[in-house]
């Protein structure tokens, strides 16, 4: 026989677990909306009678008596998949990487303006058009040999707002760079702030279960965490959060110590310099910051110092750098400009400077005379001296002498010239108009590359969403079904406690009454 009120106090805690599985339930149904909440449930077992402890009675049946003492629970616990969630958070930094790679070529692409056919391709192909028109009329010719040095002009014009245009996107994106380290950083004190509270609140928890709401809470700034760069996530036996970023500790959950990441003057510098307050350097293998890193370092073949070999603002800026150095180069040695300074066609804004897109110009000496290029190098037989002229031909049938183009001619042919190196790490060779198609497709393909990756990631991290939804969030049919089995549940066992009353009145009242 067991003891009196055994089943009265089994079926206590019968209803204390009804009842909390009720409450648990409507918890999950009010948070249905609300951000980054984790499903909970209530965590049971059966009670049972342990062999280890006293019996009550010295009997073959003590056992026996004490066992069906119902169910007790060890606490409430959040329905989670770390695999899930591990996934998501590699996946959702390599999607936000190129939505913000995309974002930044695209600004790259609108800058230059379509510069295969639209831009670049067609402002030089007037030049050469005018330089054709100027080769069928006689050198000496002012007013033909001044269209030509206009649209030299338009092409230098075209080249310095390409300059300026990237050089805008540069900074934009340098100070964005800038607010997104401010950002994380911010972020990481705001959870070490929580881990602490997390540590203080677990203190008062059994060991196998937390303050559910504090954890919702840090699973929300690690997801965010994870789009600014790849992350790895440790949780310390005193429940606090370590967090590693680019294999670089910037969380310690252990000391509460966060690791800034800081960036060095970008205007000083000309690179963007990033690193830990710890002094590593930040090396990312995806994430918002790893996209801003790579567009903003990003020189290709010109890459030096803490710049890299991704095609970004850097490498675009090189390119068109390169192409007008190499025009102005290659046309300035074309009219003889390094035997006679006075033969210059292109020239930097300031003497002595190296010649970019920013500061290209065309030539003082070139615009007091737009003849200049129709003049060629003779030598006079007599001295033996050269000098430069218009070049007559003698018509020997008519005995008139007629002005040749000789040099306008030989300037037309650059334009075909298939053997100019553009850039000091040669990064292509061929025609003029080929390097335009060369950049112009290096970076479309660079934008489809990102494109191609940032469709890929979008469909991997919707489906692992999905995915980590069905485990996590609220389901509203679920819960209504829940509701409804632990709302009869709680009513049977009411119904038990019924029972057990009239047993035990029957009990004390009926016992030893004869008929009754």
């Amino acid at each position: 026989m067991r003891p009196t009120f055994l089943g009265f106090e089994t079926q206590k805690r019968t209803l204390m677990m009804a009842q909390k599985n009720i409450d648990i339930t409507g918890n999950n149904v009010s948070n249905v909306n609300t951000p980054g909440y984790t499903r909970q449930r209530v965590d049971m077992y059966s009670v049972y009678y342990a062999s280890t402890s006293d019996p009550r009675w010295n009997s073959k049946t003590s056992k026996l008596a004490m066992t069906g003492q119902g169910v007790s629970a060890y606490g409430v616990s959040q329905i989670r998949d770390e695999y899930i969630d591990r996934r998501y958070r590699q996946n959702v930094a390599v999607e936000a990487e190129t939505t913000n790679s995309v974002k930044i070529l695209s600004d790259i692409e609108d800058a230059l303006d379509n510069f295969e056919t639209d831009g670049l391709h067609w402002w030089t192909q007037q030049f050469f058009n005018a330089l054709q028109h100027y080769s069928t009329e006689k050198p000496d010719s002012t007013e033909v040999a001044t269209i030509v040095v206009n649209n030299a002009v338009n092409l230098c014009r075209l080249l310095n707002s390409y300059d300026e245009e990237l050089c805008e996107i540069e900074q934009t994106y340098v100070g964005e760079f800038s607010d997104s380290l401010d950002y994380v950083n911010g972020l990481l004190e705001e959870m070490n702030v929580l881990n602490d509270k997390i540590v203080k609140e677990k203190f008062h928890y059994p060991d196998e279960y937390d303050p559910n709401e504090l954890l919702d809470q840090m699973n929300l700034y690690i997801d965010e965490l994870a789009t600014y760069g790849n992350i790895d996530v440790q949780r310390l036996d005193s429940g606090a959060f370590t967090i590693k970023m680019g294999g670089v500790k910037v969380l310690d959950g252990e000391n509460y110590r966060t690791n800034r990441i800081l960036m060095k003057d970008y205007d000083t510098y000309g690179e963007a310099i990033v690193y830990f307050e710890s002094g590593d350097d930040l090396i990312l293998n995806s994430g918002i910051l790893k996209s801003y890193y790579d567009m903003i370092n990003g020189n290709g073949v010109y890459a030096s110092g803490h710049q890299n070999g991704a095609y970004g603002i850097a490498y675009f800026k090189s390119a068109i750098d390169e192409f007008a150095r190499t025009i102005a180069e290659t046309f300035n040695k074309a009219n003889y400009a390094d035997m006679d300074s006075e033969r210059t066609m292109f020239a930097a804004n300031k003497d002595g400077a190296v010649i970019t897109a920013g500061n290209i110009r065309v030539a003082d000496s070139w615009l007091e005379d737009p003849t200049m290029i129709g003049k060629s190098r003779l030598q006079d037989p007599m001295t033996g001296l050269y000098y430069y002229g218009f070049d007559e031909h003698l018509d020997e049938l008519t005995g008139e002498v007629n002005l040749q183009n000789s040099n306008v001619l030989y300037l037309i042919s650059q334009f075909n010239n298939k053997s100019i190196e553009f850039g000091n790490c040669h990064d292509f060779e061929g025609s003029v108009y080929e390097y335009i198609s060369f950049i112009s497709n290096r970076l479309g393909q660079t934008i489809d590359y990102e494109d191609s990756r940032n469709e890929t990631a979008i469909v991997t991290v919707d489906g692992l969403l999905d995915a980590r939804d069905a485990v996590s969030a609220v389901q509203i049919d679920e819960e209504g079904i829940n509701m409804l089995n632990y709302q009869k549940w709680y009513n049977a066992s009411s119904r038990i406690v019924t029972t057990l009353d009239d047993m035990l009145d029957k009990l004390i009242n009926g016992t030893g009454r004869v008929g009754l």
